[in-house]
């Protein structure tokens, strides 16, 4: 298989996996397809993909200058959990009020491109993720530094999420419209699971060795 369509295939794979696991921008692009906003949720995964690219090739720049980062990697932690709680703590109101699931999530008064933005932005996995698959692929020899290789890689990693957003856009669909009576249900999992983040992400910054992180 050529060197790019390699670099291609581990890309998606890893981006599709990666993104499958139930989150709030899963759930979110789930939710705009349900009230029938295609547009919205188009607008939505475009922003979260934009996000996720930047950060990639942050990653591919930074992949091999971790000691610089150090100081700045535990302060982003704070913010990203305290910003986390706070989210975690709006759903699990809405839950407890007996709210619509919609209240439940975070920023869903936005703007689309807005929310994805920010939800993206927050979402604390996106840079150790990205840096700890960069430094497995370039230690195996499939990624190299050339501009070429980072291309196509960064062009699989927005495949790959790009797939992982129609899945939950059609099975999403599905499984809200099957849930529509357990709204209440829907708002306990959004802040259940953000509030589990935080507290791992929190764990992670004090009681883990950063280069265990990345």
């Amino acid at each position: 298989m050529p060197g790019h369509s390699k670099i291609t295939l581990y890309a998606l794979v890893i981006s599709f996996l990666g993104s499958l696991p139930l989150g709030t921008l899963n759930l979110s692009v789930a939710n705009f397809v349900f009230k029938d906003n295609i547009p919205g949720a188009i607008a939505f995964a475009i922003a979260a993909i934009v996000v996720e690219i930047v950060l990639v090739r942050i990653a591919l720049v930074t992949v091999n200058r971790l000691e610089g980062l150090k100081r700045f990697y535990k302060l982003f932690n704070i913010v990203t959990c305290l910003i986390l709680i706070v989210l975690s703590m709006i759903s699990l109101n809405a839950a407890y009020n007996r709210c619509k699931f919609e209240a439940g999530l975070p920023f869903s008064n936005l703007n689309p491109f807005l929310s994805g933005l920010l939800l993206s932005v927050i979402n604390p996995l996106h840079l150790p993720f990205w840096m700890g698959w960069t430094a497995v692929l370039k230690s195996k020899n499939i990624l190299d530094h050339s501009l070429g290789s980072y291309n196509v890689y960064v062009a699989g990693i927005g495949i790959g999420t790009s797939l992982a957003f129609l899945t939950y856009g059609t099975i999403g669909h599905l499984l809200i419209t099957n849930l529509l009576n357990y709204q209440i249900l829907l708002n306990w999992l959004v802040g259940i699971t953000l509030l589990l983040t935080a507290l791992i992400q929190f764990y992670k910054t004090f009681f883990t060795p950063i280069k265990k992180l990345i």
